[in-house]
């Protein structure tokens, strides 16, 4: 994956195009702990993928756009795929459609300052088609994770590891207890 991100970033650079392309990479979701030492992990957060705690869901990201995004920044704001549509429109000149939903908020501002806060206040989770938890700011209430979640314990071999069990609702907060372990 190193030499084909990189050998697609040289290109970019190669064609001149460096300062006007946005580059993001990022993943869907966790790592697949049903797959054991194959998955890889999600430490120090909790769980993976078909989970709503936060080593199911939060993944890296990284963005490069010389000169428009600011290089070096770290940030854990609360920032969803879903918001690449209203900001790829945004940055492109377009406005929303008036007649739908957009899931995504834009986030424009939060890409391009030098000290941008997301705009995307809540963040909600889902599994298949429940409503499961709902982020706002530190704070995290799960109303349910999953059926049978792996714990840390990771499974070998293509096994999971022990499952949890616990009553819901659960209500975390982030910034003290980002393993999601106190509710």
């Amino acid at each position: 994956m190193d030499e084909r991100l990189g050998a697609l970033l040289a290109k970019v650079d190669a064609l001149g195009l460096r300062e006007r392309t946005l580059v993001i990479f990022s993943s869907d979701n966790g790592p697949f702990l049903s797959y054991g030492e194959h998955a890889g992990r999600a430490a120090p957060l909790r769980e993976g993928k078909l989970t709503t705690f936060e080593g199911g869901m939060r993944t890296p990201c990284l963005v490069r756009w010389p000169g428009r995004v600011p290089a070096g920044r770290v940030s854990d704001a609360i920032f969803s795929t879903l918001d690449l549509l209203p900001t790829f429109g945004r940055l492109a000149g377009f406005s929303p459609p008036a007649d739908r939903v957009i899931d995504g908020v834009d986030q424009t501002s939060f890409l391009l300052a030098p000290d941008g806060l997301s705009n995307r206040k809540f963040h909600y989770y889902w599994l298949s088609q429940t409503f499961s938890a709902m982020r706002c700011g530190e704070y995290k209430m799960v109303l349910s994770a999953v059926d049978d979640a792996p714990t840390d314990a990771h499974g070998i071999g293509g096994f999971t590891g022990t499952l949890d069990r616990f009553a819901y609702p659960r209500l975390y907060n982030l910034y003290l207890d980002p393993k999601e372990q106190h509710n």
